[in-house]
């Protein structure tokens, strides 16, 4: 059985009791009834509920929304995001040769209505994890909403190619296609390496030196908390990245949806990091620190300490510890994968297909070997 929950059926739809169901419900109640600009400053979206055999999932639609946060805008993840990566990893000569064919890209992508999309599973988070769902619960969703939504682009977010070869193969079968987005590095107990230990005990032995210390978010900590994040993933980032608000925070911290710790030295706060735990994986969309500090007070490094430090309490959960820093990641064991959006549009007219299927042929074959050579 499916349902689909609206901002105006919000309202009657009784939460669910416990489990899956009532974290996702928890996450969505203030998109639904604030809408998600209130939570998400540079996001414009139609939140929405997606019931399937009791499983709810979050989605999004949208429609044209050029200067929407990537987490919702393919014209902003593949065009907008991509210029600004160019310019922050200060590749100059790649920049001349890219930009104008991004620029004359972006203008075709609009005439093709890129952005006029449902995404599927949308926790509207940088890395999106997935709950997991049978293949005729799949075939299911995307009847129903090919169906319901028969001018949109249907996509599935945040799928890599080792932690959701599941989910890949049975979107696959279903006639979905794959397009990947970027590289993502994923920490697992039997890649950590000897010399991968002598970096994770340098920045444990910093942990002790700088006497840091973590404590459990509190609600006064909202202001601290968005000024972090603020402060790495969109002043020396990019405004692209999510933009959340103290409203967002608050509700993960009230509700307990993330772990979320402030790490300290001595009563001022230093850095934050927000674990997101669903289904089987774990990562950290909420990070960051006041991006002035000094490279030796190795905020980042000690931070980054969650990771190993779930392997090391046995933790089960795939930990994937997302994109950029590349380099750093790599010398603590991680390993990257790529990761795919999945797309059907199987119901669209033929030129949006034939357009789609040309736009992912050109970043698999042409975008992705240059993020794999460069290591990014």
């Amino acid at each position: 059985m499916i349902k689909l929950i609206t901002q105006k059926d919000f309202a009657q739809y009784p939460p669910p009791i416990s489990g899956q169901g009532l974290f996702v419900y928890k996450y969505m109640k203030p998109f639904m009834e604030s809408g998600s600009e209130k939570l998400i400053s540079n996001l414009k979206t139609e939140p929405m509920l997606l019931d399937i055999d009791g499983v709810l999932l979050p989605v999004t639609k949208n429609e044209t929304e050029y200067e929407n946060s990537y987490v919702c805008s393919l014209l902003t993840h593949y065009i907008t995001y991509t210029k600004e990566e160019l310019d922050i990893v200060g590749a100059k000569g790649l920049k001349l040769f890219i930009n104008p064919l991004l620029d004359t890209l972006g203008f075709v992508a609009r005439l093709f209505k890129i952005n006029k999309v449902v995404i599927v599973n949308n926790f509207m988070l940088s890395t999106n994890l997935y709950y997991p769902l049978s293949q005729n619960q799949y075939r299911e969703i995307l009847d129903f909403l090919r169906h319901k939504f028969s001018e949109h682009l249907i996509l599935f977010r945040s799928l890599n190619e080792d932690y959701n070869v599941r989910e890949i193969e049975v979107l696959s079968s279903l006639n979905c296609r794959k397009i990947a987005s970027r590289r993502v590095y994923l920490l697992k107990r039997e890649n950590i390496k000897s010399v991968h230990n002598k970096n994770l005990k340098k920045d444990k032995e910093l942990l002790k030196q700088e006497s840091y210390y973590f404590e459990k978010a509190m609600l006064e900590d909202l202001p601290v908390i968005k000024q972090f994040y603020d402060s790495l993933y969109l002043r020396k980032y990019s405004k692209q990245n999510p933009q959340f608000t103290e409203a967002f925070y608050k509700n993960i911290i009230e509700n307990e949806l993330f772990d979320v710790q402030v790490l300290k030295q001595g009563n001022s706060p230093k850095g934050v990091y927000g674990l997101f735990s669903y289904g089987s994986g774990v990562t950290a969309p909420i990070f960051g620190y006041s991006y002035g500090e000094s490279l030796s007070a190795g905020i980042y490094r000690v931070l980054s300490l969650w990771g190993i430090n779930l392997i090391e309490k046995g933790s089960n959960l795939k930990i994937n510890f997302s994109s950029g820093v590349s380099d750093f990641k790599r010398c603590r064991g991680a390993v990257g994968k790529t990761e795919y959006s999945l797309f059907f549009s199987g119901h669209l007219p033929w030129y949006r297909r034939m357009f789609l299927l040309t736009f992912s042929v050109l970043i698999n074959k042409i975008a992705l070997p240059i993020m794999i050579r460069q290591k990014y």
